[in-house]
């Protein structure tokens, strides 16, 4: 990685700060702060160590969730149908490992050295964003669920001006270590709830905006594009802010190679042409992009979320919801109905 700082400078950019609260002292927030301790400490163990108890972990995880397993085993079995039973069994153990070695592993991102973190995380194909970048372009880069998220945003934070969006949190304590920890390296995160003007200011100014496209909040903001041959309620966010602001927009993954014991953002190149394109067409070649790089490392995406909570037909969800009468199980859609 090219480690001399390109970073924009926008001072009133500000970014989201929940307060820090004298109430989470409290009893009531005892458990995380002992949660908290523990990530601290793993941070100072040999990484594979921590692989080789999140590996033991994850088998745990998997024999005794019932619940989300049955989740991950519909996301996995719709989309990748040549898969038996027991493959989907192997796959699931697999995503749990790299889940919770995830989860551990936020302790060298929270609190390591900058040094260390740039040890722990590389940045591939940056060249891509650099060139835009170089030319004074606006950029976005549209990444993936996946265990490895938050090593994309902050490893990048590092060099460039990085904004984004979070959503909130539910425990108020979570939160706040949350906002603090993801703009340690000088990143800029806004709530989701809080409109896209700030954003759009930020990719004007120079800033870079990492953004996630693979959620389903529902038929009000996103459209309906392929994934693995089912549609899948995509938002058309990015392509929403990259048509106001004039922005490029790259892709991005990440995952953790085992190889090379570290985690891995690579930056894909630019979509020529992808804000000219309708939302369905812009879409469906971002969950192509995204789709190629599940299936070179098919582990390590969300399995456990409820991809498909929005059926394009309107059907209850193929989860089991609480309040959603017909929702559960169900066979693949046939792709194109």
């Amino acid at each position: 990685m090219n480690h001399t700082s390109t970073k924009a400078v926008a001072p009133d950019l500000k970014p989201y700060t929940p307060p820090f609260q004298w109430r989470f002292l409290g009893p009531l927030f005892w458990p995380l702060w002992l949660a908290l301790g523990a990530l601290w400490l793993l941070a100072w163990w040999p990484q594979r160590w921590r692989v080789r108890l999140a590996r033991g972990l994850g088998n745990i995880a998997y024999a005794r969730h019932l619940k989300r397993r049955e989740i991950i085993d519909l996301n996995l079995s719709w989309c990748f149908p040549k898969l038996d039973e027991e493959q989907r069994q192997a796959l699931a153990r697999e995503y749990y490992r790299y889940l919770i070695q995830s989860l551990f592993d936020y302790g060298v991102l929270w609190w390591g050295s900058q040094k260390r973190v740039r040890g722990h995380v590389q940045v591939r194909g940056e060249e891509h964003l650099q060139r835009l970048l170089a030319e004074n372009k606006a950029v976005i880069i549209v990444t993936g669920h996946s265990p490895a998220l938050d090593r994309g945003g902050m490893s990048l934070a590092m060099d460039y001006p990085i904004i984004s969006f979070a959503n909130e949190a539910k425990n108020p304590l979570v939160e706040w270590l949350f906002a603090r920890r993801r703009s340690r390296f000088g990143g800029t995160v806004f709530p989701r709830g809080g409109g896209f003007r700030p954003v759009i200011k930020g990719l004007r100014q120079g800033h870079v905006l990492y953004i996630l496209a693979d959620e389903d909040l529902g038929p009000q903001s996103a459209s309906f594009a392929p994934f693995f041959g089912i549609p899948r309620a995509t938002l058309n966010t990015p392509l929403r802010l990259a048509r106001t602001s004039g922005a490029e927009i790259l892709t991005s993954f990440s995952w953790y190679d085992d190889s090379q014991q570290c985690y891995v953002t690579e930056i894909s190149p630019m979509l020529e042409g992808l804000v000219d394109d309708v939302d369905e067409l812009g879409l469906d070649r971002l969950n192509q992009r995204l789709e190629q790089a599940i299936r070179q490392h098919p582990a390590q995406y969300m399995w456990s979320l409820r991809l498909f909570k929005t059926m394009q037909d309107g059907s209850a969800p193929p989860y089991r919801m609480k309040g959603r009468p017909g929702s559960g199980p169900r066979p693949r859609p046939e792709c194109g109905n």
